[in-house]
């Protein structure tokens, strides 16, 4: 997948293989995650994190960060683990990918929207709880084998729409991150020039319209590391398909800092 390139996906049915795979990993058991919660005395952020099957002692391991949508706003540390969670259970990539996985649970919206009149599009921007996640990542790295070069996020909706806040607000601590059917933050585009980023939307999604994440690609293609994914049939809830799935992994253990 090369940077600056938008690429038109149709795909009006995904085949009976696809779907089977998207509810296999939907069913999968993630007690292999386990719990744990951050707090700074005010706001509190459950959590569960996901460690590599056998880790040594000498070595650093990636750690990839997944922000859940809207649906799983709670607090029950339960609903946050959906497919982009749960796919990194798959026994290819555990058996492929050495990595930590951290899925935070937010208990209130991580991500709102506003009009840029000036754009003429909607952009979005976080809260309190992000800050408090993101300054516990650092905590985090330090106590664990994690390996500051490839720290990765992703997220799908408002996870994604989060995804584009975390690294506006961090541009430093992220090797690479993939935004699904976001909201776009622009306000720190300058020092995201560096940034793999990978946008993934559906043209026909009406909970998230992609003009926002077509502007930042159209604001990024010739002077960042960005490239789009534009499924052409897909809808907002439909979006996360085994192709996807599969390319993920691949593409993010591409890139490093």
């Amino acid at each position: 997948m090369q940077f600056g390139t938008k690429t038109e996906i149709c795909d009006s049915k995904d085949s009976t293989l696809s779907l089977d795979r998207i509810s296999f990993i939907k069913s999968l058991d993630y007690s292999e995650f386990k719990e744990g919660h951050f707090s700074n005395g005010k706001e509190s952020l459950k959590y569960r994190i996901l460690s590599p099957e056998k880790i040594n002692p000498d070595e650093k391991y990636p750690l990839i960060v997944v922000f859940h949508g809207s649906g799983a706003i709670g607090l029950d540390n339960k609903a946050q683990m959906g497919v982009l969670s749960k796919m990194w259970l798959l026994p290819e990539n555990r058996k492929n990918y050495s990595t930590f996985i951290i899925a935070p649970q937010f208990p209130v919206r991580s991500s709102n929207y506003h009009l840029d009149e000036t754009r003429g599009v909607q952009v979005s921007e976080s809260n309190e709880y992000l800050d408090l996640f993101l300054k516990s990542v650092d905590s985090l790295a330090n106590s664990k084998n994690i390996d500051r070069s490839r720290i990765y996020v992703i997220g799908f909706s408002m996870g994604g729409s989060t995804t584009s806040n975390a690294i506006s607000t961090r541009p430093d601590l992220f090797a690479a991150a993939i935004n699904v059917s976001g909201i776009s933050q622009f306000n720190n585009n300058n020092n995201l020039l560096k940034t793999p980023i990978w946008i993934v939307h559906g043209s026909l999604d009406t909970d998230n319209l992609p003009q926002s994440n077509i502007r930042f690609y159209e604001e990024m293609k010739d002077k960042g590391q960005v490239l789009f994914w534009e499924f052409k049939d897909k809808y907002h809830n439909n979006i996360l398909s085994a192709q996807l799935v599969d390319a993920i992994p691949k593409w993010l253990f591409n890139q490093k800092k």
